[in-house]
């Protein structure tokens, strides 16, 4: 039987579209990662301008770039988080049924698009309401790799006139620290930056520690930034309450019940770029993509629906997907 290609067949963007692209292809390795929840919004905005720039009278060609561009971000993107897969879905779920016309396709996805972006909208400014009711005026934080949803949280507490002392590693992997300090210092907050090394020096002063969520598994875990796990174990040892900033949007709708994903080997190229000597041959820079947090390690998530815990949100995220 010959072998599936795996080859990812890349759609020709207009330079409108493909600014938007870029805007969130790479930019974790750049030090301008985007979240996932502003991702789904931002290719959303890609189908928009693929539906607006579209010149021909055929609704069935219009259909066919905008699931081709889907294919694209679910093969790319998507293999990040669940998070793009689910929203793609969900806007684009039922387009075949819309296709009387370039004006009713154009309608459907507009008007989909603008409901998504919409509600994940209002589901940050919960999460980011939620989030700072954990915080108080001059509380010890500390907070591991850049995650949108958590850098909210702080804006918002910061917005309050809570101003807390964090606590940010370099989250060396994908260089998530130095973003989130450049965004908790405008918002008010001092920051201690130390190493991942320091972890356990600084773990024990916190009262809370936030980390963001690639995705939330249905045995009501997560997977997170490499270094994640290290962290939950130090706040578990501890006794430090450890939560979970996310969207129920990031909850894993691909592996079947009871199961988890399989983490990926592979090069950090955040790290490899320090010094040349990591690009002798005879060097690797290599870990899994991602960490496994238990659920037992895990105080509560912050989602939309509230602060919850592990099993409570599975039980919304299902009744979500259901």
């Amino acid at each position: 039987m010959k072998p599936k290609s795996t080859t990812i067949h890349t759609p020709i963007f207009s330079s409108q579209a493909q600014k938007l692209v870029d805007s969130f292809e790479g930019a974790e390795i750049h030090g301008k990662p985007k979240g996932a929840s502003r991702t789904a919004r931002i290719i959303n905005e890609v189908f928009c301008v693929i539906t607006e720039e579209h010149n021909s009278d055929s609704p069935t060609d219009l259909a066919y770039q905008l699931h081709e561009a889907a294919s694209y971000f679910i093969k790319t993107r998507g293999q990040m988080t669940p998070t793009i897969t689910n929203a793609i879905n969900l806007v684009l779920d039922g387009l075949d049924q819309h296709l009387s016309s370039v004006s009713d396709v154009s309608k459907f996805v507009f008007d989909r698009c603008e409901k998504f972006n919409l509600q994940s909208l209002d589901n940050l400014k919960s999460i980011q309401s939620h989030g700072s009711s954990l915080l108080e005026n001059g509380m010890n934080v500390f907070v591991y790799d850049y995650s949108s949803t958590v850098a909210g949280i702080l804006t918002y507490a910061g917005n309050q006139s809570k101003s807390l002392q964090l606590i940010i590693p370099e989250s060396r992997a994908l260089n998530g620290g130095l973003p989130l300090v450049k965004s908790a210092i405008s918002s008010g907050h001092k920051v201690q930056y130390i190493t991942d090394a320091a972890s356990g020096q600084q773990i024990p002063s916190a009262k809370v520690v936030f980390i963001g969520a690639e995705s939330i598994t249905n045995l009501g875990g997560c997977w997170n930034t490499t270094g994640s796990t290290t962290v939950a174990l130090l706040a578990n040892h501890y006794n430090v309450p450890l939560y979970v900033p996310t969207e129920l949007m990031k909850f894993d709708t691909i592996n079947p019940p009871g199961s988890i994903r399989t983490p990926i080997w592979k090069d950090i190229p955040a790290i490899k770029a320090n010094d040349p000597v990591l690009l002798d041959k005879r060097v690797s820079v290599e870990a899994h993509d991602l960490d496994h947090v238990k659920a037992e390690l895990i105080t509560a998530f912050v989602t939309e629906k509230g602060i919850l815990s592990p099993s409570h949100t599975v039980a919304a995220a299902q009744c979500i997907f259901s």
